[in-house]
């Protein structure tokens, strides 16, 4: 009778897939991260290109955030 062991195999694979899903999921994480970075920059650009000019840049981006 081996039933713990067999048991136990089982738990410790299923806690591998979790690490690996986890592991997924923080490289997910790190990666979308940078897409908001790219996208903040591209859009301070946008925002500072157009602000001199006065054109195209909603009153929204103009306001200070509100607390």
């Amino acid at each position: 009778m081996n039933h713990l062991g067999s048991s136990h195999r089982r738990t410790t694979s299923v806690m591998t897939d979790e690490q690996h899903e986890l592991e997924r999921c923080k490289e997910e994480i790190a990666r979308l991260k940078q897409l908001v970075v790219r996208l903040s920059e591209i859009v301070l650009r946008y925002v500072v290109k157009s602000a001199p000019s006065g054109q195209n840049v909603p009153e929204r981006l103009s306001e200070p955030p509100k607390s």
